[in-house]
């Protein structure tokens, strides 16, 4: 079994094709749909045939920040005990995990635990370079450190401009500098963050005049979706941590954030309760499953999604 957590999708995205590589008999189940339960029952399952089975658990909260029914873990638990040799189970979480935990000690003295959240720049630029050249298309690092610098150095976010621009030459050959800067918007990476802080400082108004804005400029609404979930789990982490007496230095020592980022936080920790919080997290994470497997409209959804929150 394996658990791997950070923010960048892309980054856990990357650990699961490690792990996995060519195998074929892959079943992804998300714990915001499915229970602990209906995983353990997957997991437990060997077909007739005896093939080895790799089982993607998404959103496995229950190592982080939220509450999870106690019989449930105590199933999770059982099977860490006695697992089936045929299965391996890739937990991800798309947060911190939080070592206090009994599910998280139990499983970590046992199985591994990939972390994606301490990769440096160097490491993320290098892993941006080497898409591009297996893309096939030429870049230096003039114009690979403007993109991170457009993006935030947030990788997901550089993975989806690069994407862009493999579209807008076509064909592999050589990224320059002058045609990026007409593809990626300077103001790009501010633009995200100005959205997000009008949704989670509740100005519908603003947000939704930024919305269309970063529509015109063709942002995928999956990038924004990861960005307000990440702030939406930064909150929730700094009022439990708070709530359970932290103080300001040690949650900037937890949370490996600075002083006025936490300040940011504490504030706008205030305008939510930990329900709604929670809330929000699993209507993203449902509203992300629908996208990818092909049921939703990624602008619709998230628009209504906005409209439901305001």
């Amino acid at each position: 079994m394996y658990l791997i957590y950070g923010e960048s999708y892309r980054l856990i995205e990357e650990e699961i094709t490690k792990i996995i590589g060519d195998e074929t008999n892959v079943i992804t189940m998300d714990l915001s749909i499915s229970s602990l339960e209906d995983v353990i029952q997957e997991a437990t399952y060997v077909s007739m045939f005896q093939e080895r089975k790799f089982l993607i658990v998404r959103n496995a909260t229950f190592f982080g920040s939220v509450k999870s029914k106690e019989e449930d873990l105590e199933l999770l638990l059982k099977y860490i005990e006695n697992p089936v040799s045929l299965t391996t189970i890739i937990f991800t979480l798309y947060e911190r995990i939080d070592a206090r935990k009994k599910v998280y000690k139990e499983f970590a003295k046992k199985y591994k635990v990939i972390s994606v959240s301490e990769i440096s720049l160097q490491d993320l630029m290098i892993k941006a370079r080497d898409y591009c050249f297996k893309s096939k298309f030429k870049i230096d690092q003039i114009t690979l450190q403007y993109i991170f610098n457009s993006c935030g150095n947030h990788y997901d976010l550089v993975y989806n401009e690069l994407n862009k621009i493999f579209l807008y030459y076509n064909e592999p050959q050589s990224i320059l500098l002058e045609d990026v800067k007409e593809i990626v918007a300077s103001t790009l990476i501010d633009n995200n963050f100005k959205f997000v802080d009008a949704v989670v400082n509740q100005n519908p108004k603003m947000a939704l005049k930024i919305l269309e804005d970063l529509y015109t400029l063709k942002v995928d609404p999956i990038a924004l979706m990861m960005l307000l979930a990440r702030e939406y789990r930064l909150i929730l982490s700094v009022k439990l941590l708070m709530e359970n007496g932290y103080r300001k230095n040690e949650v900037c020592k937890e949370l490996g954030m600075q002083d006025w980022q936490i300040t940011k936080l504490q504030k706008e920790s205030t305008n939510y309760y930990e329900e709604n919080l929670c809330l929000y997290l699993k209507k993203l994470s449902i509203m992300d499953y629908k996208i990818k497997s092909g049921n939703g409209d990624k602008y619709l959804e998230f628009k209504n999604f906005l409209l439901e929150i305001f």
